[in-house]
């Protein structure tokens, strides 16, 4: 492995932040055109059980933004290949040279577990919850909910985006074990402390314990379905070691 100044290490960082800055900010705009059409899928999952749900605007601007956020998000979702193959050039002087050849390989799972992520929470976790949600106030309080377009795309938009990143937990896991950060056997004793993380990560991401127990227990299914993928990948890393050295 190549050993260079910290200073350069750094230098790299912003240049591969700068172009996926550059990325998201040109695929926001462009996002922008078909934000309208991208908050009339946002509304479905609520619409599809309560159709006499009523979307409501709290001040002049809110409808703006809100646009605004969509295309931000819009535009992080499209760059997701961006931020993958940068994040993956940064590292790849930690790896071995039959490990550099899995860039694309990766790129095409990672970009798979990310839409995977996204969809996983559009047509699984959103309906449950907002299901259940809207559903206290209607079918247990008896009062007619008037949902702010604001608060429901940020809470829409924000468990989305967090699923599409959270299902890249395999590629993490495999790329700190290959870089040697983190031992398998250091993921296997962090087993049961990484159930307690995946709740606590529900309940930041989630308000209520039915969204946490679904952004949780996929996230633990992850963990262990990784856990084995590493144990085989080390056994190859270590048999290529043996045989270059």
């Amino acid at each position: 492995m190549e050993k260079r100044p910290i200073i350069e290490h750094l230098e790299e960082l912003r240049r591969r932040l700068f172009i996926i800055a550059i990325s998201i900010f040109i695929l926001s705009i462009a996002s922008f055109f078909i934000a309208r059409d991208i908050y009339d899928i946002l509304k479905y999952p609520a619409l599809k059980y309560y159709p006499n749900l009523q979307f409501i605007t709290l001040s002049p601007s809110a409808a703006f933004f809100v646009l605004m956020k969509i295309s931000l998000i819009a535009g992080i979702v499209f760059s997701f290949p961006v931020i993958f193959y940068q994040a993956w050039k940064f590292i790849e002087p930690g790896l071995l040279p039959k490990e550099k050849k899995l860039l694309y390989p990766l790129l095409g799972f990672g970009t798979f577990l990310f839409l995977l992520g996204v969809l996983f929470a559009y047509f699984v976790v959103l309906p449950v919850a907002l299901k259940f949600l809207i559903g206290i106030g209607i079918d247990v309080l008896k009062v007619t909910p008037m949902i702010s377009i604001d608060l429901y795309t940020s809470f829409i938009l924000k468990l989305i985006l967090a699923f599409g990143f959270l299902f890249q937990l395999p590629i993490v896991m495999y790329v700190l074990t290959a870089v040697g950060i983190v031992k398998n056997e250091t993921w296997k004793r962090w087993r049961k402390p990484f159930i307690v993380v995946a709740f606590v990560l529900g309940a930041i991401i989630a308000p209520d314990w039915m969204t946490q127990t679904l952004i949780a227990v996929p996230l633990i299914l992850l963990y262990e379905v990784s856990l084995r993928v590493n144990d085989y990948l080390a056994k190859k890393r270590e048999a290529t070691m043996n045989a270059q050295g």
